[in-house]
C-alpha cells in the first residue's frame, strides 16, 4: 500500500489498520488532526533566546523498517518519510492542498482542462550531479505505465490513460482521455532518474539495489546506510535548487516500537520522533524533557458511517435526530483526551474548497433530538427504547479495539441513549472491521479516512457509483450530490469547483448520511534544540518536514 507520491493518497482508517483505496493512490495511515486543532502541544516551555549554530545533524527515531527508498515503490511509513526528503515531483502540495511548482517551474492548462504543460527548470541537478531534464519524467511514466510495474496497481492505472510527450528538454506535456480536475494531484510523484535506471525492465525495480542507495533531486542525498545501528544517514544537497537546508545532514534510527523509541531519546541517542500514537502520549512525559511534541492536522477524518440500507436508518428524519444527539465537543474532550477537533464536514477544512459558511452544521441539542425523532413517530416503547411500527431504534455500533476508538464509541453510544436509542458497540480487530465495511455487514461504524489532502474530490467515498462496490461504505445516493461532484471533476476553475462543492455539502447536511465527527491530530517529536519547525496541516507525515530548509540546530544560553 503506498501513496501517490508527494501529491496525493487515501486509504480507510480503523485504529492502524489501512484499507488500501483506488484512485488518489494509497498510503499507510495514522491518527490525525484538523486545521483547529492546537498547532503546537508542548509539555514544557522551549528554551528561551537560543543561539543559532551552523550546521549540525538531526537525528530521529521511526518505528519500522525501511525497505524501498524508491518514491513509486515506498512500502512502509519509514520509506515515505525518507523519499520525500531525496526524491521530489513535478508539483508538490502546500497546507491547503493545492499545488504547487517543485520541479516544473509552471505549467499551462490547455484544451479545456484535458492538456497540462509543464516548463521544467533549468537549474536541477541529480545527487550525482547528472542534469535533470523532461527524459527522467517521461522515463518515470513511462516506468508506471508498463504492463510488469510492479507498485500501486491503481496509481500504474490511471497514468496508462494519460498520454506523455517531450517536446524539447524542458516541457512536459501530459494529455488526458477527458477533463479530471484532480489530476495535479498526481504529478507530486517522485521523478527518477534515467541515467540510471534506463536498463532497468519495470517488473525488476523492486530487486535494484537503487532502492536502498537511491539517487533523488531533493533537498537531502542518501548517505549510508548503517546494518549495525539500523541507521540511514542523509546528507544536505550542496547544489539543491530551491532553499537550501540549514542542517548539513539528517539521521534516521529505527525502532521496533514506540516504547523503545521513547527509550531512545531519554537516552540522548536519538533528538526526535516522526510519529506518536495517540495511545502513547500520556506516556512522552520523559520524551518532554528533551523534545517538544507538536500536533498539526493531517488530512482526514474520522465519522460514524450509517448504513442506509439497515431498515434503522432508512429515515432521513431519524439521522437527522441522531445527528443532533452527538456531542461532538464531548468525544475529542473526553474520548480523545482533547487530541483532536470537532468536525462536521467532509470537505476539510484546511482544504483551498472549504468555506464556512458552506460546511455542515448539527449542532449538540439533545431536546431537539428527541423532539425530531418524536415528529418522525418514534416513540418510548419497551425499556425506554424508542420504537415506530414494531421496530426498536436499537443498532450495533462497529469500531476497531483500539482503546481511543472504544472509548469514543462507548461515549457516543451514551449520547445516542440520552435521545432513545440502544446501541451495542462491537469492537473488532482492524481487518475484520476493514472487511465488514468493504461488504456492508454493519449497521453503523465508526472508522475515518485519511490522506485526503492534494485535492478535494470525494467522489470516491460518496458518489452512488462507488455505494456498491467502492468506498461509499454508507450507501449514500443523492442526485443533488451526484451531479456536484460529477460536476466538480469536470471544472479546472476554482471558483467553480467550490461552488459545486457547497451544493454537495448542503446535499450532505440535509440527508446526513454520516456524521464527521472529528479532525484527529498527528504528533511528532522535536529536540528543543532544533528551531524553526513548521506546524502548518500536512497533508501527510512526510509534511512535517516542509519547513526543514529553516529548521536549525540551537544551542540554550
Amino acid at each position: 500500500m503506498r501513496r501517490l507520491g508527494r501529491g496525493g493518497w487515501l486509504a480507510i482508517v480503523t485504529g492502524v489498520l489501512i484499507l488500501a483505496l483506488l484512485g488518489l493512490g494509497v498510503a499507510a495511515a495514522f491518527e490525525k488532526a484538523s486545521p483547529a486543532a492546537p498547532a503546537t502541544a508542548t509539555f514544557r516551555d522551549r528554551p528561551s533566546s537560543p543561539t543559532v549554530v551552523p550546521g549540525g545533524v538531526y537525528r530521529e527515531g521511526l518505528v519500522g523498517t525501511p525497505t524501498m527508498l524508491n518514491p513509486l515503490l515506498a512500502n512502509t511509513q519509514p520509506d515515505r518519510d525518507l523519499s520525500a526528503l531525496i526524491f521530489s515531483g513535478l508539483t508538490r502540495a502546500d497546507a491547503r492542498g493545492e499545488a504547487v511548482p517543485d520541479l516544473a517551474r509552471s505549467w499551462k492548462v490547455e484544451e479545456g482542462g484535458r492538456r497540462y504543460v509543464f516548463a521544467l527548470r533549468d537549474d536541477v541537478t541529480w545527487h550525482d550531479g547528472q542534469r535533470f531534464t523532461a527524459a527522467d519524467v517521461l522515463f518515470t511514466i513511462r516506468t508506471l505505465q508498463d504492463g510488469d510495474f510492479p507498485g500501486d496497481s491503481a496509481l500504474a492505472d490511471f497514468w496508462r490513460t494519460v498520454s506523455v510527450e517531450t517536446p524539447d528538454e524542458l516541457t512536459v506535456v501530459c494529455t488526458l482521455p477527458k477533463v479530471y480536475a484532480p489530476f495535479l494531484a498526481y504529478t507530486g510523484i517522485g521523478i527518477l532518474p534515467r541515467h540510471l535506471l534506463a536498463g532497468v525492465r519495470a517488473g525488476d525495480l523492486a530487486n535494484e539495489p537503487f532502492n536502498l542507495q537511491p539517487v533523488g533531486t531533493g533537498p537531502f542525498s542518501f548517505g549510508a546506510l548503517d546494518g549495525a545501528k539500523v541507521e540511514i544517514a542523509l546528507r544536505r544537497h550542496e547544489d539543491y535548487y530551491d532553499a537550501r537546508p540549514a542542517l548539513e545532514g539528517l539521521r534516521f534510527r529505527f525502532y521496533p516500537n514506540t516504547p523503545a523509541a521513547f527509550r531512545a531519546v531519554q537516552a540522548g541517542e536519538i533528538d526526535g520522533l516522526g510519529y506518536i500514537p495517540p495511545r502513547y502520549l500520556a506516556e512522552a512525559g520523559g520524551v518532554a524533557e528533551a523534545a517538544n511534541i507538536y500536533g498539526p492536522s493531517l488530512a482526514g477524518y474520522t465519522a460514524l458511517f450509517f448504513n442506509l440500507k439497515a431498515p434503522v436508518f432508512a429515515a432521513r428524519e431519524v439521522r437527522q435526530g441522531l445527528a443532533l444527539a452527538v456531542d461532538r465537543d464531548a468525544l475529542v474532550g473526553e474520548g480523545l483526551k482533547g487530541w483532536g477537533t470537532a468536525g462536521s464536514s467532509p470537505i476539510l477544512p484546511t482544504s483551498w474548497a472549504y468555506s464556512e459558511q458552506d460546511g455542515p452544521r448539527s449542532p449538540h441539542d439533545i431536546e431537539r433530538a428527541r423532539q425530531t425523532l418524536d415528529r418522525a413517530g418514534w416513540r418510548a416503547g419497551a425499556g425506554g427504547v424508542r420504537e415506530k411500527g414494531g421496530q426498536q431504534l436499537a443498532f450495533t455500533l462497529l469500531t476497531d479495539d483500539d482503546p481511543a476508538r472504544v472509548a469514543v464509541a462507548e461515549l457516543l453510544a451514551r449520547q445516542v441513549e440520552a435521545a432513545g436509542g440502544r446501541v451495542a458497540v462491537q469492537a473488532r480487530p482492524a481487518g475484520e472491521v476493514a472487511r465488514l465495511l468493504a461488504t456492508r455487514r454493519f449497521d453503523a461504524a465508526l472508522a475515518g479516512w485519511a490522506g485526503l489532502a492534494g485535492d478535494p474530490d470525494p467522489y470516491q467515498m460518496w458518489h452512488s457509483s462507488q455505494a456498491e462496490t467502492g468506498y461509499n461504505f454508507a450507501n449514500y445516493s443523492s442526485p443533488e450530490a451526484d451531479e456536484a461532484l460529477a460536476q466538480a471533476r469536470l471544472t479546472t476553475d476554482p471558483a467553480r469547483r467550490r461552488g459545486y462543492y457547497a451544493a454537495f455539502l448542503k446535499a450532505f447536511a440535509s440527508d446526513v448520511p454520516s456524521l464527521v465527527l472529528y479532525y484527529p491530530q498527528y504528533h511528532f517529536a522535536v529536540s528543543k534544540s532544533i528551531t524553526g519547525v513548521g506546524v502548518a496541516p500536512l497533508n501527510e507525515p512526510g509534511d512535517r518536514f516542509r519547513t526543514i530548509a529553516d529548521w536549525r540546530l540551537a544551542a540554550p544560553r
